[in-house]
């Protein structure tokens, strides 16, 4: 069940990389922009596979559902903020539906983790705004040490406190990952503005990699989330 989400996920990651690949280094449309339109709606035309194999598979459903509405919100025309925003999320809910499970019984336990990504979220959020120009750098860097901080002290405390959970602890172990990842594109990309090289193929890939590492973390802190309520509700 969890290859066809997982290749949907892959056809996502390729939309976030040709897409920011050229804005950030300003090629020809015809070269990057149509290759990330024509990828784009081969994502909507799979992800409403995803939604029709929720039929067999039901804890699809919800995951699948998501994911549809945001695939169509990131198509509408002439919203770029809209539409960079929405794209990490959309990465982070095919992550969800790769390894969903059937529901078990509603409770609160648990619920807290959540704030992981949520924080993600707010980094990603003012980053989009600093991108369109509408907010400054400093609350995007303060949204985005927050973030890597809480993530870093929490992966750390679940891999001291549950040692026997290789799945929690693989979880936590990616999260880390993409965290220092992250830290690293963003440095770079940073440093090589405050140097004044605005334009070439380095700072292209320094911001593709940094834009694209926000999906790979909040799609991580969405999986250790899951991961951790699952064993909470046990």
């Amino acid at each position: 069940m969890q290859r066809y989400p997982v290749f949907v996920l892959r056809f996502v990651f390729a939309a976030m990389i040709s897409g920011t690949f050229g804005v950030s280094t300003g090629m020809p449309a015809s070269l990057i922009e149509w290759a990330h339109v024509i990828v784009g709606i081969a994502t909507i035309y799979l992800i409403i596979g995803l939604l029709m194999r929720s039929a067999v598979y039901r804890e699809l459903r919800a995951p699948a559902s998501i994911a549809l509405l945001l695939a169509l919100t990131e198509a509408v025309p002439g919203l770029p903020r809209l539409h960079a925003a929405v794209s990490p999320v959309l990465f982070a809910t095919l992550a969800w539906a790769a390894i969903a499970q059937s529901a078990k019984t509603a409770t609160a336990r648990g619920l807290r983790i959540f704030g992981l990504p949520a924080l993600v979220g707010l980094a990603i959020i003012y980053g989009v705004g600093y991108r369109h120009a509408a907010s400054g750098v400093a609350l995007h860097i303060a949204a985005a040490m927050l973030a890597a901080g809480v993530l870093l002290c929490v992966c750390m405390i679940l891999n001291q406190n549950h040692p026997d959970d290789a799945t929690l602890r693989g979880a936590a172990n990616i999260t880390v990952a993409t965290v220092l990842f992250q830290i690293a594109a963003g440095t770079t990309a940073l440093v090589i503005r405050m140097l004044d090289i605005n334009g070439g193929l380095a700072l292209g890939l320094a911001r593709t990699a940094h834009i694209t590492g926000a999906g790979l973390v909040l799609a991580a802190s969405t999986v250790l989330a899951i991961r951790y309520r699952r064993k909470a509700i046990a």
